[in-house]
């Protein structure tokens, strides 16, 4: 049996691991809006982040774990929804993150729909029926979050830089890992042990790519902006040059009027 005090300071670790994973976009995000462009920061961590708070929120909410699991991933909810409009005011892809933001948001409602139908008994479960599923579909989503920065990765270990990762998220996540895997494992909870083993191990590497391959010291390469076509058109106009300008005069003769005689006068005088 776990001494109660001990469970509580766990609790306080892992509460302070959650609310640090969902304020780390907070930096980025004060970057985004000082330089007024989202650079190369992707949208799908942000909507990973939200769809995953919201999923264990309510897992907290129909399991009774108030805390730490529904107050810290209530506030993950709204903070994910906050980061989610900064981006989208100062994104240029607003087509590309319009149909993101739609498919999250279908997610969200039907996610929601049946944590609260469920809740209510209209799927023919118990309550903690319905917060074990939660629990499992908390598991997938979080596996979504953690593997959103895939991509990133790969273009990590191609471009020889990490200017591609927030730094400051992945050492938030992996804070945030080790608390809640202690967590689990002393409330012999597999649903939240389960996906940390992994994740610890994933954002333990991908915080040694951010590293090894610093951005200060590794910046992107002159070739990644070469097939970039938004530079600015320049449009050089030369004037001719005056005339005589650095040249002799020319001998040519400039064109001039001269009266000329009417033929009718020698016809007239000859007629006299």
């Amino acid at each position: 049996m776990v001494d109660s005090t001990v469970l509580l300071f766990v609790r306080i670790l892992a509460a302070f691991g959650a609310l640090a994973l969902a304020c780390s976009p907070s930096i980025l995000m004060r970057q985004i809006h000082k330089q007024k462009h989202v650079g190369v920061a992707s949208v799908i961590p942000l909507v990973m982040l939200l769809i995953n708070s919201h999923v264990w929120m309510m897992y907290g909410y129909l399991a009774e774990n108030y805390f730490p699991v529904f107050s810290c991933f209530i506030f993950g909810d709204v903070a994910a929804l906050a980061y989610i409009a900064v981006y989208w005011r100062y994104t240029s892809e607003r087509r590309y993150v319009a149909r993101v933001l739609a498919v999250t948001a279908m997610v969200y409602i039907i996610l929601s729909t049946y944590a609260i139908v469920g809740g209510l008994g209209g799927t023919s479960q118990t309550r903690a029926e319905v917060a074990k599923t939660m629990g499992y579909i908390g598991d997938a989503t979080s596996i979504c979050l953690y593997a959103a920065p895939m991509e990133k990765l790969l273009q990590v270990l191609k471009h020889k830089s990490a200017v591609f990762i927030n730094a400051h998220m992945v050492a938030a996540s992996l804070t945030n890992n080790v608390m809640w895997f202690t967590y689990g494992m002393l409330t012999t909870n597999w649903i939240i042990v389960g996906p940390n083993i992994l994740f610890i191990a994933l954002n333990s590497f991908t915080l040694v790519l951010c590293i090894v391959f610093n951005p200060k010291t590794h910046p992107l390469h002159e070739s990644f902006f070469a097939g970039n076509n938004d530079a600015p058109i320049e449009v050089s106009v030369e004037l001719s040059p005056k005339a005589g300008t650095g040249n002799k005069a020319s001998n040519m003769p400039s064109p001039e009027y001269k009266a000329m005689q009417s033929p009718l006068e020698p016809l007239h005088l000859q007629l006299q």
